[in-house]
């Protein structure tokens, strides 16, 4: 028997300890969730309607930004830059002096900035 009022001890049997995938949904969330999502079975034309119309959008967004990655040569030669410019900087323990380099290069680009404004 484990004692309630003891802080240190946990029911290992008890379900609010069991890992979240293998936690018992609850009723109430499970409830809401089926509230708010009908199936397409049971919705009218125009549900249905615009049910496909937003799926059939959000499915050429993600194609579009899934083929961007894979596609676009250039997309992909400045993501393999940025990677090897963060490694090389992570490994040679270069952060303070690129936040300086930083500093400076919005140092800059506020003055440009004024001077653009004043003419």
């Amino acid at each position: 028997m484990i004692d309630k009022y003891d802080k240190g001890t946990i029911d290992i049997f008890d379900p609010e300890h069991w890992h979240p995938a293998n936690k018992p949904a609850k009723k109430e969330e499970h409830k809401e969730q089926t509230e708010k999502v009908k199936s397409p079975y049971q919705m009218n034309r125009q549900e249905l309607r615009e049910y496909y119309k937003n799926k059939r959008e959000e499915d050429r967004v993600k194609r579009y930004v899934n083929n961007l990655h894979a596609s676009d040569e250039y997309v992909r030669r400045l993501e393999d830059q940025l990677v090897m410019t963060r490694a090389f900087i992570t490994y040679n323990k270069l952060e303070p002096d690129l936040e300086k380099y930083k500093q400076k290069v919005q140092e800059v680009n506020n003055a440009t900035k004024k001077e653009k404004t004043k003419t």
